[in-house]
C-alpha cells in the first residue's frame, strides 16, 4: 500500500484504527526483536570481555556476572570460569615450585660457600709449614725419602687449592657476583707474558709453545681473566699433546669490533659428542678411575662464565687424532 492509500484510509475513523494497530504491532516487533538481540548479544559481549582480560593477564579478575536464559551460553560462560579456575590454580601450583627450586638453589650456594670456605682456611697453615720444609735451613734437614713426601704433600695441597678456587669462582659466576677490572691491555704484551709464564712447563714436558699474531692491538679488558683463560686451555692442551712431538699455538686476529684469541693444539683432538658437553660444569671427557688427566671438570665452564662476562663468545673445533683450537672472542 502507498503513502497515499495509508492518508486515504487514515481519513476514516476504522482505517485510523487499523493504522494504529499497525503501528503498535510493528514497534511491538521492533521492541521484541531489539530486545532479544540484546539477550543474545549482551551475554556474548560481556563473555568475549571476560575473554579479553583472561588472555591478557592469565586470569579471571573482575569478571563480570552474565545473566542469560540461553542455556548455550550459560554453560560456555560456566566452561570458561571453570577453566580459568584450574589456570589460576595451576599458576599457584607453578609459583610454588618455583619458589621451592630458589630456595633450594639458595641453600645450594650457601651450601657451597660454606664447604669452600671450610677447605680453604686449613689450607693456608698446610701450604705454609710444607714450604718451610722444603727449605731445610729453617726447619732442618730431610733425607731424600722425607723430601719427596713433603713435595707430594705440596703438590697435592696446591691441587686442593685450585679445586677450591674453581668452585668459588663458579660460584661467584652462578651469582653473577665475578667482578672484572677493566684496563687498557697491549695483546702482544699479553701474549708474551704468557708464553714466559709456561716456559718452565713447556721445557719440562720438551713440547713447543709458539706465539702467531698478524698485528699488536689494544683493547680495554680484564687482563687478569683473559689470562685465567688462557691458562685453563694452555694446560688443557698441554695433557692432550704428546712429549717431545706437542706443539701449542697461541694467537690473536683482528675481527672488526672484536679480538678473536685462539689456543690451538695438535694433540688427540675431541669427539663431536664431546664438544657438544665439555663447557658443562663438572664434565670429564675421560670418567674412567684410571684417567690420566687431573682436573675438577670446571676449567673450560668457568672459561665460558668470563667470556660472556666480558662480553664475548667462546667455541671448539677439533678433529680427533689431528688437534683442537678454542676460540674466544673479546670486544675491543
Amino acid at each position: 500500500m502507498g503513502l497515499v492509500n495509508y492518508i486515504t484510509a487514515a481519513e476514516s475513523p476504522t482505517g485510523a484504527i487499523l493504522l494504529i494497530f499497525a503501528i503498535a504491532v510493528s514497534a511491538g516487533t521492533l521492541l521484541s526483536t531489539v530486545y532479544i538481540s540484546k539477550s543474545i548479544t549482551n551475554p556474548i559481549e560481556k563473555l568475549a570481555q571476560n575473554m579479553t582480560e583472561f588472555s591478557k593477564i592469565n586470569r579471571i579478575t573482575n569478571k563480570k556476572p552474565i545473566n542469560t536464559n540461553i542455556k548455550e551460553i550459560y554453560e560456555l560462560n560456566e566452561n570458561f570460569e571453570s577453566m580459568g579456575q584450574k589456570v589460576e590454580k595451576t599458576l599457584k601450583v607453578q609459583k610454588e615450585y618455583v619458589e621451592k627450586l630458589k630456595e633450594i638453589d639458595r641453600k645450594k650456594v650457601e651450601f657451597s660457600s660454606m664447604i669452600s670456605h671450610e677447605l680453604k682456611t686449613p689450607l693456608v697453615p698446610i701450604l705454609g709449614y710444607v714450604q718451610m720444609l722444603q727449605k731445610q735451613e729453617l726447619m732442618g734437614e730431610l733425607n731424600k725419602k722425607q723430601l719427596d713426601a713433603v713435595d707430594e704433600i705440596y703438590l697435592s695441597a696446591l691441587k686442593l687449592q685450585r679445586l677450591v678456587g674453581d668452585i668459588l669462582t663458579t660460584q661467584k659466576l652462578d651469582l653473577g657476583k665475578l667482578e672484572f677490572n677493566q684496563e687498557n691491555i697491549d695483546v702482544t704484551e699479553l701474549l708474551n707474558s704468557i708464553i714466559k709464564d709456561f716456559s718452565p712447563i713447556i721445557s719440562e714436558k720438551n713440547i713447543y709453545l709458539i706465539k702467531e699474531i698478524t698485528q699488536n692491538e689494544i683493547i680495554f679488558s680484564d687482563k687478569d681473566r683473559i689470562n685465567q683463560v688462557f691458562s685453563n686451555l694452555i694446560k688443557n692442551a698441554i695433557d692432550f699433546v704428546e712429549s717431545e712431538k706437542g706443539q701449542i699455538i697461541i694467537g690473536a686476529k683482528n675481527n672488526k669490533e672484536y679480538i678473536q684469541f685462539f689456543v690451538k693444539d695438535n694433540g688427540v683432538g675431541i669427539s663431536e659428542i664431546n664438544q657438544k658437553e665439555i663447557f658443562k660444569k663438572f664434565y670429564q671427557i675421560d670418567t674412567s678411575a684410571s684417567r690420566k688427566r687431573n682436573g675438577s671438570g670446571l676449567g673450560l665452564a668457568i672459561c665460558k662464565g668470563i667470556i660472556e662476562g666480558l662480553g664475548g663468545k667462546i667455541w671448539v673445533e677439533s678433529k680427533e687424532n689431528i688437534g683442537t683450537t678454542f676460540y674466544f672472542e673479546i670486544p675491543k
